[in-house]
């Protein structure tokens, strides 16, 4: 696995801490099913890298979870680390071709091949287009009902960035809120499983990267 980053991080002033709060900008009581076990604070963007590689690992490593599904639900401001995330979970992921997952926003979706494929969406557009009709029909030709079955089927792993935007979230996921730190070059990670498949992964996967193996 990929900790020695993780490890740096915390030696350079990172915390990762199994018992955070839940940030004020999050509604913890949006849904009684979530648990927020993990935050990492003041981490940079090779940390925050070596973090989402090791949980690209217990995704393809955990078979009963992958055969449960996999949505990630990718929430922040732009230019918080959501597609840095996304790119070095692929590698984890063991994606054929790391170096093309970049932002969708203008394709909206895109599916990577690999052992487990990922499929990347961003939902920044749609956004843009507001609650009208419009957007509304936007939401629906995208096909999220189809990816998130998928995903149920443990056919993929789904990756939504922008998800602050879904009009209606799944009932299972791992939601992941990322933020900006006092530091232009310093993140926040919040970690939450939402569902009775996440809430063990996000278990596992906060276990594995408090002790980093030497």
């Amino acid at each position: 696995m990929h900790v020695g980053a993780i490890a740096a991080g915390r030696r350079a002033g990172g915390l990762l801490d199994c018992r955070a709060p839940v940030p004020e900008a999050i509604d913890s009581d949006a849904d009684a099913r979530t648990t927020w076990p993990l935050q990492l604070r003041a981490i940079d963007e090779s940390t925050l890298a070596a973090f989402a590689r090791a949980l690209g690992q217990q995704l393809r490593q955990r078979p009963a979870v992958t055969e449960a599904g996999a949505a990630l639900l990718l929430s922040g401001p732009m230019g918080a680390g959501k597609t840095t995330f996304t790119r070095a979970l692929s590698i984890g992921l063991g994606v054929t071709r790391p170096d093309r997952v970049c932002s969708p926003t203008f394709n909206l979706c895109r599916e990577h091949d690999g052992p487990l494929p990922l499929v990347h969406v961003d939902l920044c557009r749609l956004g843009e287009l507001g609650g009208d009709d419009e957007g509304s029909a936007a939401f629906e030709a995208l096909g999220l009902d189809e990816l998130f079955a998928r995903a149920a089927a443990g056919a993929c792993v789904l990756a939504i960035e922008w998800a602050q935007l879904l009009p209606t979230p799944p009932t299972g996921a791992l939601s992941l809120t990322l933020a900006r730190g006092v530091e232009p070059h310093l993140r926040t990670l919040v970690a939450a499983g939402i569902g009775a498949w996440a809430q063990p992964l996000v278990a596992a996967w906060a276990a594995c990267t408090a002790d980093p193996p030497a």
